[in-house]
C-alpha cells in the first residue's frame, strides 16, 4: 500500500514520540521490528529540555498522561539516523521560521515530514501554533520536496483548523494527538505531572480519535494516518474505516513493548484472510455508509 506515494508493507507505522532519539536505538527498532515507518520525536532547531520528572504516568488500564515536553538533543542528530526503514520526520519549533528550518534540515533523511501543531505540553510551541496552520504548511511546502503531513489534536475546531492546513499544500493529515488533561495528588492537592498538565493517550481516547478521523475524512477526503489509543488489530480497523489509510501504534508500546507490533501484523492478516476482504476497501467504509 501506499500514502503520499511512500511504499509501505503493512499499514502499522510507530508514532512520534515512543522510539527515543537515539540513532542506533532507531536502527534496532527498524532491524527487529520492521515497521512500515518509524516517525521520530519531535526535532526543533536547537536542544530543548524536557520538563522535569515526573513526565509520564500509567493511570487506568492501557491509558497514560505525559508532559515531556518536546524535550529533543536537537535536529543536528538527524544526521546521524540510518536505518532501512521508511522514515518519518516529526518538526516543531516556536514560530514558522524555525519549522520551516528544520523541515529543510531534515528533507534529506525524511521520506515524509510531520509537522507537530498538536502538542499540548510546551507553551510557545505545538498547539500554540496550530492556528497558523495555513501560513507554516505553505512556508515549509516551498522549501521542501517530500510530502509534508500536519499533526493535529482533538479540539473543537480540528475541521477549520484542517482546512487551513490543506488549503496551505499539505499532502496530509495525522489524527490524533493527546488530550489535554490533569492529575492531582490528593495527600498534597498538587498537580502529580511537573508541568502540571499532560497529553492524555492510550486506550481512554480511541472513541475519540475515531470521530474526529470520520469527521475530517467525511469533510475533506484526505490521506490520513491515524493514531489514538491502538492497542488491537481491531483497533486499526476501526481507524482506517473511519478514514485512515496508514496507523500509528503509540501507547500500546509502552505497555506492551514493541514486540505488539508483530501481533498485531499477524491478527490483522489473520482476520483479512479470513474474511477475504483488502485494506484498500475498508478504508472510510464507516463515513460512505
Amino acid at each position: 500500500m501506499k500514502i503520499a506515494g511512500i511504499e509501505l508493507e503493512d499499514p502499522l507505522i510507530i508514532s512520534s514520540g515512543i522510539v527515543p532519539d537515539v540513532p542506533s536505538f532507531i536502527s534496532r527498532v527498524c532491524r527487529e521490528y520492521r515497521p512500515s515507518a518509524i516517525t521520530t520525536k519531535t526535532f526543533t532547531l536547537l536542544p530543548l529540555e524536557p520538563h522535569r520528572p515526573p513526565t509520564l504516568l500509567r493511570f487506568q488500564d492501557g491509558c497514560y498522561i505525559n508532559a515531556i515536553g518536546l524535550g529533543n538533543p536537537g535536529v543536528s542528530v538527524v544526521d546521524s539516523i540510518s536505518c532501512d526503514c521508511n522514515l518519518f520526520i516529526s518538526v516543531g519549533g516556536k514560530d514558522r521560521e524555525e519549522i520551516r528550518e528544520v523541515g529543510k534540515r531534515v528533507e534529506k533523511k525524511a521520506k515524509l515530514i510531520e509537522i507537530n501543531l498538536s502538542s499540548p505540553n510546551r507553551k510557545g510551541y505545538g498547539a500554540s501554533l496550530a492556528t497558523e496552520s495555513y501560513e507554516i504548511v505553505k512556508e515549509i511546502k516551498s522549501t521542501v520536496k517530500v510530502p509534508v503531513f500536519v499533526k493535529l489534536g482533538p479540539w473543537d475546531n480540528v475541521l477549520e483548523i484542517a482546512g487551513k492546513a490543506l488549503e496551505g499544500g499539505a499532502d496530509g493529515l495525522s489524527l490524533i494527538n493527546t488530550l489535554k488533561g490533569e492529575l492531582v495528588d490528593v495527600e498534597t492537592f498538587s498537580p502529580i505531572l511537573s508541568y502540571g498538565t499532560g497529553g492524555i493517550s492510550g486506550k481512554c481516547i480511541y472513541p475519540l480519535a475515531l470521530r474526529v478521523i470520520a469527521d475530517v475524512y467525511k469533510e475533506y477526503e484526505v490521506e490520513i494516518i491515524g493514531m489514538g489509543g491502538v492497542f488491537s488489530y481491531m483497533d486499526v480497523l476501526g481507524l482506517m474505516s473511519a478514514g485512515a489509510k496508514v496507523v500509528g501504534l503509540g501507547s500500546v508500546i509502552i505497555d506492551q513493548g514493541y514486540n505488539i507490533i508483530n501481533k498485531i501484523r499477524k491478527d490483522l492478516s489473520i482476520y483479512l484472510n479470513k474474511k477475504g476482504l483488502k485494506l484498500e476497501n475498508i478504508i472510510g467504509s464507516a463515513v460512505k455508509k
